[in-house]
């Protein structure tokens, strides 16, 4: 089963019996910042929201663990995953809100396992998976990071990034993974396309990705045997759309 549009991973996280009310609540206080705010304390954090101080406490300790926000002595900031990735030149909340819509409905016309991912220092970042039990197949998770030069989502990510800054991640990065000639050329040759990998996740699994723009990309997991070539129109179709929702397509 699919749960609200690609925040199924946070809202479990946040450990809230109603995930919908907790949503709201972490959409009103993200929106506390949104007028430029840089630092907010907690009274104001809870007066802006109109959640109790107790209520407004526990949500903001979960959400500077989770890295939506950060804390310091003067107050509470927006973190990692609220503020724009240099790799991708937007935040982890700005692509997620405007995929949710496309891998949904991706979801629903290839029952594949869909993930939408982004780089970051040389690994590629799980933001979304959706699958219902289908999802179970296949060993990744919201929030999980694997070196972006290994499967066809993070390749997909890179492909659409200048050499410089493919240069610059894959340097970041821990797996000490250093390019050749044929790596480039290979990276060169999916610019623009769509990558399709064999086995990358799980033995007899396709994997599908196309690039959304800079260092995010929007990829299936499907068993080989029911792979076929719409699969990787749909693909292309998902990007494409979430593309047009962030203005750059």
């Amino acid at each position: 089963m699919v749960t609200g549009p690609g925040w199924w991973w946070m809202t479990a996280a946040l450990s809230d019996p109603a995930p919908t009310s907790m949503l709201d609540r972490f959409t009103v206080i993200i929106d506390c910042f949104a007028g430029g705010a840089h630092l907010l304390t907690l009274d104001e954090i809870a007066g802006r929201t109109g959640l109790p101080r107790s209520s407004a406490h526990r949500i903001l300790d979960q959400l500077v663990r989770l890295g939506w926000l950060t804390h310091c002595v003067r107050g509470y900031g927006l973190g990692v995953r609220a503020l724009p990735s240099p790799a991708t030149g937007v935040s982890d909340l700005t692509l997620r809100t405007a995929a949710a819509p496309a891998l949904h409905r991706l979801l629903m016309r290839t029952g594949a396992v869909v993930h939408l991912g982004a780089v970051d220092r040389g690994d590629i970042v799980h933001l979304d998976k959706l699958g219902g039990s289908a999802a179970d197949q296949v060993p990744t998770a919201g929030g999980a990071r694997v070196p972006a030069h290994r499967g066809a989502l993070g390749i997909a990510a890179l492909a659409a990034m200048s050499p410089e800054d493919v240069e610059t991640t894959l340097e970041q990065g821990g797996s000490g993974f250093r390019p050749g000639p044929r790596w480039w050329a290979e990276l060169h040759r999916v610019r623009g396309g769509v990558v399709v990998r064999d086995g990358d996740h799980t033995a007899g699994m396709m994997s599908v990705a196309a690039a959304v723009g800079s260092g995010v990309s929007v990829g299936i997991v499907v068993a080989a045997t029911r792979f076929t070539h719409r699969h990787r129109s749909l693909v292309v179709e998902a990007a494409s759309g979430i593309r047009k929702v962030l203005g750059r397509g």
